[in-house]
């Protein structure tokens, strides 16, 4: 069981810390720093949410086809391609392509789109220096 006064007092930071500041603070560097990064994280979020309702809505929406295929053309779904193999078969196998392909395209396109805007958002958010390395 805790106590709401267990916690109360968090033990001191090592010698120096917090770093003195030796500038003085300006809100305009303070902005400029802001809007800058709001708009790396702006970019970073659209371009993820472009990577992943693309993929989304491909591998759902080649689901729904073949269910909707399976529900209301069972005739069509079981003609015969080749021997015993029916295209309902046929359909079913194209379905792990391509989630497979999905998959592939979204991976690489996140490292080539989502990954460096990452990459940049991380570096501006993560103070250079003694303690860099801790936040990673």
């Amino acid at each position: 069981m805790t106590y709401a006064d267990e916690n109360q007092y968090l033990p001191p930071g090592p010698p120096g810390w917090p770093p003195a500041r030796t500038e003085p603070w300006s809100y305009d560097a303070y902005a400029r720093q802001t809007s800058s990064y709001d708009a790396d994280l702006s970019a970073l979020r659209s371009a993820y949410r472009v990577l992943r309702r693309v993929s989304t809505l491909t591998v759902l929406g080649s689901f729904v086809a073949y269910v909707a295929l399976t529900c209301c053309a069972p005739g069509l779904m079981g003609a015969r391609v080749a021997g015993e193999l029916s295209l309902g078969m046929v359909l079913g196998v194209v379905q792990l392509v391509v989630t497979f392909a999905a998959v592939f395209w979204y991976g690489r396109s996140a490292r080539q789109s989502v990954d460096p805007l990452a990459r940049v958002v991380r570096d501006r958010a993560v103070p250079s220096g003694r303690n860099a390395g801790a936040a990673r």
